[in-house]
């Protein structure tokens, strides 16, 4: 940087790298957790709501895999609403 106090074309170039780079690791990470925890939380909660008087039938009746892939879409959804707020 020449610290002049104004960006030149490869100080811009140079700091959008870096702060895709930065952005898309914090990103990828955050991606890969919600993907690799929340079916194994999904599936817990399901063992955990099939004993709820009215809500458990209903739980019953889905497959997991349908409801595993409801709650990580629900995770998602709160985590990108969370972002959003920041």
């Amino acid at each position: 940087m020449n610290l002049d106090g104004e960006l030149d074309r490869e100080e811009f170039v140079k700091f959008m790298q870096q702060m895709t780079a930065e952005t898309l690791t914090t990103i990828s990470q955050g991606l890969i957790i919600t993907l690799a925890v929340a079916p194994t939380v999904a599936l817990l909660t399901k063992r955990a709501t099939e004993g709820v008087p009215g809500v458990g039938k209903v739980v019953q009746k889905l497959p997991n895999s349908v409801y595993a892939s409801l709650v990580t879409l629900a995770i998602l959804l709160f985590q990108n609403a969370g972002q959003a707020i920041e």
